[in-house]
């Protein structure tokens, strides 16, 4: 299996940050100016084409909720996490969580709750009986627009080689490490 990324950039991030601010600013300048030409089409596809398929063929994704499709927004960021120099997060827009919940929608780490999380309506405190609700729109979701990661991900993935190049550029000009190893 073939691995990419830098060795050892967490740790130097990590270093710039406590040792040399102002760098780690220009770093995270750098990612963002250098990454927005390949994100913003993403983001331009899905706000645009992938929103009108959803129009069409998802109903209930659109309604005044905090559940409804609002589109996606998608940054990059300088991360400290082990073996990532960025961070790329897809996340709907206005505090609305329609596209989070479409894009991830059939990830399951547990199974389903038999009620709901509390929650406020009119002040006063309920739950509800969780009777497979979200099933159906994750079926929905399957089946017209295919498994997880299906709008952002899918998309980021196709020009992971752009983005990696793009990285490797901005390290090589920062004169980031290329081994764990940190002198």
């Amino acid at each position: 299996m073939a691995k990419s990324g830098l060795s050892g950039s967490s740790e130097t991030i990590k270093v710039l940050k406590e040792l040399e601010p102002d760098l780690f600013k220009d770093i995270r300048k750098k990612v963002n100016s250098e990454l927005k030409p390949i994100l913003n089409p993403i983001k331009s596809e899905i706000n645009s084409s992938v929103t009108q398929e959803m129009r069409e063929k998802m109903k209930g994704m659109f309604h005044n909720g905090r559940s409804s499709w609002s589109g996606v927004n998608i940054t990059a960021r300088v991360s400290t996490r082990p073996r990532d120099l960025i961070f790329i997060n897809a996340t709907g827009v206005k505090g609305q969580v329609g596209f989070d919940y479409a894009e991830l929608a059939g990830i399951r780490r547990r199974g389903p709750r038999r009620m709901s999380k509390p929650y406020t309506l009119n002040g006063e405190t309920r739950r509800h009986a969780v009777n497979g609700q979200g099933d159906e729109m994750i079926d929905k979701l399957r089946t017209e627009f295919g498994k997880p990661g299906r709008f952002a991900w899918i998309r980021v993935l196709r020009r992971k080689p752009e983005v990696e190049r793009k990285v490797q550029d901005i390290a090589d000009e920062f004169g980031i490490k290329l081994s764990r190893r940190l002198a």
